[in-house]
């Protein structure tokens, strides 16, 4: 007493689950490829670092200064600086005020 129609169905799911994998698959594999290209540039760049790297400390050091060179000047001129530390001053001078009498007439507000 088993239907005879169904089968169909049952098939036409199982050859769309097959497609939907197929595809997955596919992506999955684009995915890798992307990601070990990105892998490969990330690797030649953090080799090109190192030797930048590794041939700046096996450099020999810089050469000494100058006899002639005398006394290194001051980084900052310190006549402009030393008030302040190149701050604007201000002061705290009181200021005149005008009479309260007008001040307070002009925050009345009628209720």
């Amino acid at each position: 007493m088993c239907g005879g129609g169904g089968g169909s169905s049952n098939e036409d799911s199982k050859k769309a689950a097959e497609e939907r994998h197929q595809e997955n698959l596919a992506l999955q594999k684009e995915q890798m490829e992307e990601q070990k290209r990105q892998f490969e540039l990330s690797r030649q760049d953090n080799q090109a670092r190192y030797r930048d790297q590794k041939a700046t400390a096996e450099a020999a050091p810089p050469p000494p200064p100058e006899e002639t060179a005398g006394v290194a000047a001051p980084a900052l001129d310190s006549k402009r600086f030393a008030k302040g530390g190149g701050k604007k001053q201000f002061t705290n001078t009181p200021t005149p005020t005008k009479s309260s009498s007008h001040d307070a007439k002009s925050l009345y507000i009628p209720t």
